[in-house]
């Protein structure tokens, strides 16, 4: 076994907390030597992340089943040549292999342990910790050698800084979520409903401009960005359609959203922020992830609060008129969603904040209707001074 999978497994799983299991370091393993046989050809730059990859491959694929804490890759490369070589490696290593692990649990499996479809009896797969192991890891050495002064190193630990985005102002959102909901209205033509997604991830992710405390949600942010997006745009359409979502319909819909989100990290940028930084917390996002974060928001109920209620003024409001609305949805700072972060189009020049809408053409002949009123009224001002100056 390579001696560096086990450390990179668990920088890929910082908060796990026990020894890690063998059937990970197993199918990391061996995903490796197979990688090496079905991709024995990489490019320099996509070699140093082969064994990462593989390690990254294995926590997704044994999640699941070895009910894992949420995964937190950071790829020693950057992101646009990690996400090919994952999705290649991904590809070319068969998805049964598993080595010595055995049976993998599908989900047909999962129910029937559950006694869905029999008298199955369901076994966790971590056992329950006792007290004193749980509060082992956070006593310091002086508290367990029964001292009970503190020391200074007993002291919690001063909080993560709170991530910056474009402007300087403090998010407790990723920096990323803002302008890759801009790029993806952008992308699909739907630059009215940013402000209703916008406020969805707000309410869930960081509800009262606090991050969430919930592991799920921390965890599936890309998926969760992808099922608000969704469920905003299919409603907006059953109100204006009159009509219930077909499949055909939901699938369309569904592959429009994975094709832009697929494309975001090609086209969305922070100007003056690291790239590494600003993908802090993005995952790649697949078909099964959005039926299941759709499912997540609609198990908690998350699509009844306020932010997706007023969904049904858009069905009445066309583009030009949600632009001349006055109410700002905040995310942390004073500025209206509509104000444009740099977000960058690999096929264009052009710049969104610079695109002249109808709104704005009307501002501009107000302005020049009223400059040259100002003229002529200075130019009136000046006649009548030289009549007065005039001699008689």
């Amino acid at each position: 076994m390579s001696r560096t999978l086990e450390p990179t497994l668990l920088s890929l799983l910082p908060t796990y907390s026990k020894d890690l299991p063998q059937p990970l370091l197993e199918l990391a393993s061996s995903l490796l030597t197979q990688s090496r046989h079905s991709a024995g050809t990489l490019k320099a730059e996509e070699e140093v992340a082969r064994a990462y990859a593989c390690a990254h491959i294995a926590c997704e694929r044994l999640k699941i089943t070895l009910d894992l804490p949420p995964i937190q890759p950071r790829p020693p490369v950057p992101p646009r040549i990690y996400k090919r070589l994952y999705n290649h490696l991904d590809n070319v290593l068969p998805a049964n292999t598993v080595g010595k692990l055995g049976r993998i649990r599908t989900p047909s499996s999962k129910l029937r342990d559950a006694g869905v479809f029999g008298s199955g009896q369901r076994v966790p797969s971590r056992g329950t910790p006792s007290k004193e192991e749980s509060l082992a890891k956070f006593r310091s050495p002086a508290t367990a050698n029964g001292d009970s002064t503190p020391t200074r190193s007993a002291k919690k630990p001063p909080p993560p800084p709170s991530k910056k985005k474009s402007g300087g102002a403090v998010s407790a959102l990723p920096a990323w979520v803002r302008p890759t909901i801009q790029f993806m209205c952008k992308e699909l033509d739907e630059e009215r409903i940013g402000r209703t997604v916008l406020a969805g991830m707000q309410t869930i992710a960081a509800p009262h401009g606090k991050r969430t405390k919930d592991e799920w949600v921390n965890g599936h942010l890309t998926p969760l960005l992808a099922a608000i997006y969704f469920l905003v745009s299919s409603q907006l359409y059953v109100l204006e359609q009159g009509k219930e979502l077909d499949d055909p319909q939901y699938i369309r819909m569904r592959k429009a959203i994975l094709g832009a989100l697929g494309v975001a990290q090609e086209n969305v940028n922070i100007v003056g922020m690291d790239e590494d930084e600003l993908w802090i917390g993005w995952s790649d996002v697949k078909s099964r992830d959005v039926d299941g974060a759709v499912a997540k928001v609609v198990e908690n109920e998350w699509q009844k609060e306020e932010w997706f209620t007023g969904i049904k003024h858009l069905a009445k409001t066309n583009g030009a008129d949600v632009d001349r609305e006055d109410e700002e949805v905040k995310d942390g700072d004073e500025r209206p969603f509509g104000e444009k972060l740099y977000v960058q189009r690999g096929d264009t020049m052009l710049q969104s904040k610079w695109d002249m809408t109808d709104q704005k053409r009307e501002e501009l002949r107000r302005w020049k209707e009223e400059k040259l009123r100002q003229l002529e009224e200075i130019e009136q001002s000046r006649e009548s001074e030289m009549d007065v100056d005039a001699p008689v």
